[in-house]
């Protein structure tokens, strides 16, 4: 597809979806819900298209759009290159699904939702989408930060659509403070850089950047880092995000965990390898041992909380603290490793590729099992995992989805999760062997991190479908269950077979990772280190290059599995007695029911008693006597654990800000004099410091 005709196209999509929501709702709600969310999966379409054009080969060419009646100081312009495409691809991907999925889940989960708030359901995802979009097509700083803004606006609002107990309104007002401080910063770099270019656009800052001080540069680096970390997600700045994604509708939050987060890290790449990058030489020694180690922190204190959480969405929501993190460890070791003597292009090139191909990967399972627990919800309207159970048999098209992701996100083979993470594993053991001394030992460290993330990561999931799926209903709401609409199976079969694809056979998505590789690294590409060999056809293997590299065919694994499978269902049923009788599972002699199924607690416990030191967790034990303390009617638990960055961080900074505006109070007297006193000596400090910057 033509890059300018195409970016027209998906403008026009996600702008008549929008703009049809709200006219279409005095005539119906439920129409207007339906034209949004067919203008946004058309808009998808069109992305995907771009994206694939620009991969492939096409040539990514500049549109641009002056507005001099608004902005006579400048002009918004679009252009994609290779880390645009790709990431409009990652978003694309999503979208898809998103909207195929979003009409019938809200029918289902909120069939009383009036037609205004259809409406807004309708707009607000065309404009998150059209925003997400354009934040990665963006050539220049002003067109970025509106596009941003309009990002942040839109989730907001699909955040607080589903508003019953005032919960998500709290939710959204803290992502709100969040997302808005790391803009503000965002805003500062963008500012000095524009000051010292005279100009808005992206090639001017560019040019502006190459006569930058170190110590000018490195400041400008952090100040953007910190403001994307923050939409990222990354420790300790996550506090929002396991209260505002499981706030939103299920699809959306599917868009926010799996690709908002990700136009976060294009953010990074951007500033980091294009916008800020010396023109010759590696990148400042501190930006990337720094992302290495908040990326390695993030992964591990992530995977730690989600074991101990007991809400479905918001246990997917700290997995994308830890996935983020995941894939800041390969940016960060892409940072230290490029243009370094000695180490050479190719280990810089397998790291970005791990970190790439996680990226998609992680929008794809991440994805799936948010739209399957929110076919969970829709069916349950309950979001705790105790009050759930015996799901698989009443839905198990649900299950058997959910499971595939859970497989994914567990970096098991065949499927997806596994093939990022190993070529994670296999860039930080190669950078191991060529570092000595103190930066040995950090990278070491991060792939003994990255090793117990994977294995938590598993026994998580081992919980959450075990405990959501397996056993028997705990409750009414899950012994009444049925299977979702044909609609939201065929969005998250899409991207089941997404995983698949990227599982089985990962060789043929390396020609897409080749544009991003060599737009921000402009050395050797990710097909050129990561091959696809083998004597069959389907038999793709990823080889990193090096003397010291191994290989492993995902095919030839995917196809050995699948035979033991076989050979395990065949020997199962040949050696079947011809003669069985089917009786309950013993248990005491009492009559089996749910309450003797493993809980959630109880399978997390161990690791909490673990990690005691880094939970703190909480608990209340009410017990209930019969008239004498010695006879027990019934014991009430009650547990939770504590997030460290809030009770530590946030609170304390709470607290402060609370004793200032009680100082600042006490100290309003009413009197204009006052006021007018406190005026001047502001404007005297002011003039004061001034004088002395000079």
């Amino acid at each position: 597809m033509d890059v300018d005709s195409g970016l027209g196209l998906m403008a026009a999509c996600y702008g008549a979806g929008a703009l049809s929501s709200l006219l279409l709702a005095r005539l119906s709600g439920r129409l207007a819900l339906g034209v949004g969310h067919l203008a946004a999966f058309a808009g998808a379409v069109a992305g995907l298209g771009i994206a694939l054009g620009v991969l492939l080969g096409a040539p990514g060419r500049t549109l641009t759009q002056p507005l001099p009646i608004l902005f006579p100081f400048a002009r918004l312009s679009l252009s994609v290159d290779g880390l645009s495409a790709y990431f409009l691809f990652v978003i694309s991907l999503v979208a898809v699904a998103a909207a195929l999925y979003g009409p019938a889940y809200l029918r289902a989960h909120s069939p009383d939702a009036g037609p205004a708030r259809q409406a807004a359901q309708g707009f607000a995802l065309n404009v998150f989408l059209g925003s997400m979009a354009f934040v990665c097509c963006a050539d220049d700083a002003l067109t970025f930060l509106f596009c941003w803004e309009g990002m942040t606006l839109a989730s907001y609002v699909l955040v607080v659509s589903d508003d019953r107990d005032g919960e998500n309104a709290r939710a959204g007002l803290l992502y709100m403070v969040m997302a808005h401080g790391g803009t503000a910063l965002l805003l500062v770099a963008f500012l000095i850089l524009t000051e010292r270019s005279g100009a808005f656009d992206f090639m001017a800052l560019r040019a502006a950047a190459r006569d930058l001080d170190p110590a000018t540069r490195t400041t400008l680096f952090f100040l953007a880092f910190s403001g994307f970390a923050a939409k990222a997600g990354v420790v300790p700045l996550h506090v929002w995000l396991p209260r505002a994604h499981p706030a939103a509708p299920s699809h959306v939050s599917a868009l926010m965990s799996g690709v908002m987060l990700k136009v976060a890290i294009y953010g990074i790449l951007r500033f980091a390898f294009d916008l800020l990058a010396p023109v010759a030489g590696p990148l400042p020694f501190s930006w990337g041992w720094i992302v290495l180690f908040v990326g390695t922190i993030s992964a591990v204190l992530g995977v730690l909380y989600a074991l101990q959480q007991h809400d479905l969405k918001r246990l997917l929501a700290f997995h994308s603290v830890e996935n983020i993190g995941i894939i800041l460890i390969g940016v960060g070791l892409a940072m230290i490793l490029w243009r370094q003597e000695g180490v050479g292009g190719a280990l810089a090139t397998v790291a970005l590729t791990a970190a790439l191909l996680h990226t998609v990967n992680h929008a794809a399972f991440k994805g799936l099992l948010f739209l399957g627990a929110g076919s969970v919800l829709c069916r349950t309207h309950v979001r705790n995992m105790e009050e759930l159970g015996g799901l698989a048999r009443r839905m198990p098209w649900t299950a058997g989805l959910f499971l595939l992701g859970a497989i994914a996100i567990s970096a098991l083979p065949p499927l997806n999760g596994f093939v990022s993470e190993w070529l994670t594993f296999q860039a930080l053991l190669g950078s191991a062997s060529r570092f000595h001394g103190p930066a040995g030992l950090v990278i070491v460290f991060a792939a003994a991190m990255l090793a117990l993330t994977g294995g938590l990561a598993a026994a998580c999931f081992v919980k959450a479908f075990g405990v959501t799926f397996l056993g028997r209903p705990r409750t009414s709401h899950a012994e009444h269950a049925t299977e979702a609409p044909p609609s939201m199976i065929a969005a998250m079969v899409w991207l089941g077979a997404v995983c698949v694809a990227l599982g089985v056979a990962p060789g043929y998505a390396m020609p897409l990772l080749d544009a991003p590789t060599a737009t921000l690294l402009h050395g050797p590409v990710a097909s050129a280190v990561v091959t696809a060999r083998g004597p069959l056809v389907l038999s793709t293997a990823l080889m990193p290059s090096g003397a010291d590299a191994t290989a492993i065919s995902m095919t030839m694994v995917a196809a050995l599995l699948l035979s033991l499978t076989a050979i395990a269902w065949i020997l199962r049923r040949g050696l079947q007695p011809a003669l069985h009788r089917a009786a309950p599972t013993w248990t005491c002699g009492m009559k089996p029911t749910s309450r003797f199924d493993y809980t959630a607690t109880a399978f997390a416990k161990p690791l909490r008693l673990v990690f005691e030191a880094l939970y703190h967790p909480r608990r209340e034990v009410t017990r209930e006597t019969a008239g004498t303390p010695y006879v027990l009617r019934r014991i009430h638990y009650a547990g939770e654990v504590v997030d460290l960055a809030e009770t530590q961080v946030y609170h304390r900074v709470e607290r402060e800000i609370s004793a200032l505006s009680q100082a600042i109070r006490a100290r309003s007297t009413g009197r204009i004099y006052g006021y007018i006193g406190f005026v001047l000596g502001a404007l005297f400090v002011a003039l004061l410091l001034s004088e002395l910057g000079r």
